[in-house]
């Protein structure tokens, strides 16, 4: 049980998972060079007219940036926490997601990524510190009515987004709670949802992950983020990046059953039919 590895310090979720319902577009938009990525951001969600979203950063050059990695807590309350900051100068995002929304009041997001600089890594980019290094032109996922907005988390005590409103649409924004199955709480949102067919994008930590491909991940500690082409239906294809305190990058194909949530997994699906 993932519950006997992990352990929040404080009750467990009545539900294994929370959504909102919305409608979504997709846009190209363009992030000027200069700028740092979360003011960047924000001008971006205030032109769009959005409530939240997830921004699709492959191909964005960054420079000078920080980030974080996960890692264990020793605060004796935390059942994981984060490495030390770290830095470079410049780097290319391969493939990164960022989850868009709102901290007290302001613009705020949640970003995974992986990117080739002086070498390959991959974690958790601190917005307020990441700098583009050139204009960029990327997808947001943009929604209206449903909104992710920070609050504390009571059974992690984490403060992190946590979907409100909702209204009918073609779009779902949701968090999965600890201990829940990742590919099983997707399918499950989506038939909720009432969508044959949906695309699916996200962000979030796994205790661990087996892939359909082999080269398992055994950490129960982790920074994840989903992967271009995801998809869930009649059957679920959920390929992810995952990154473990050491460092170690893992991709593949989650299988069902293989990928319990650690803190949380925030998520945008969008009706394939639009």
């Amino acid at each position: 049980m993932t519950r006997d590895i992990i352990r929040h310090p404080g009750p467990p979720a009545d539900q294994p998972w929370i959504m909102a319902q919305g409608t979504g577009r997709s846009l190209q938009i363009t992030l000027p060079k200069g700028k740092i990525l979360m003011e960047a951001v924000a001008e971006a969600m205030d032109a769009a007219g959005a409530d939240s979203g997830a921004m699709v950063l492959d191909g964005l050059v960054m420079g000078p940036y920080r980030f974080v990695g996960p890692g264990p807590s020793n605060d004796g309350i935390h059942a994981a926490w984060y490495s030390a900051p770290r830095g470079g100068a410049r780097a290319t995002i391969t493939h990164g997601t960022a989850m868009v929304g709102r901290r007290d009041g302001a613009w705020w997001l949640h970003c995974h990524a992986a990117w080739e600089g002086k070498q390959p890594l991959a974690g958790h980019l601190l917005p307020d510190e990441v700098t583009l290094a050139e204009d960029a032109t990327v997808t947001l996922h943009a929604i209206n009515g449903a909104k992710f907005d920070v609050s504390m988390n009571a059974e992690t005590q984490f403060a992190i987004f946590h979907p409100t409103g909702g209204q009918p649409g073609n779009a779902v924004i949701a968090k999965l709670n600890p201990h829940k199955d990742a590919v099983t709480a997707i399918r499950e949102i989506s038939a909720k949802a009432g969508f044959a067919k949906a695309h699916v994008y996200g962000v979030g930590s796994l205790v661990g992950a087996c892939f359909a491909e082999g080269g398992d991940m055994a950490s129960p500690i982790s920074e994840v983020f989903v992967l271009p082409g995801a998809t869930t239906g009649n059957t679920t294809n959920l390929p992810l990046h995952c990154v473990d305190p050491d460092d170690a990058q893992f991709n593949g194909t989650l299988l069902p059953d293989g990928g319990p949530v650690c803190v949380t997994f925030e998520l945008l699906l969008m009706d394939a039919k639009t």
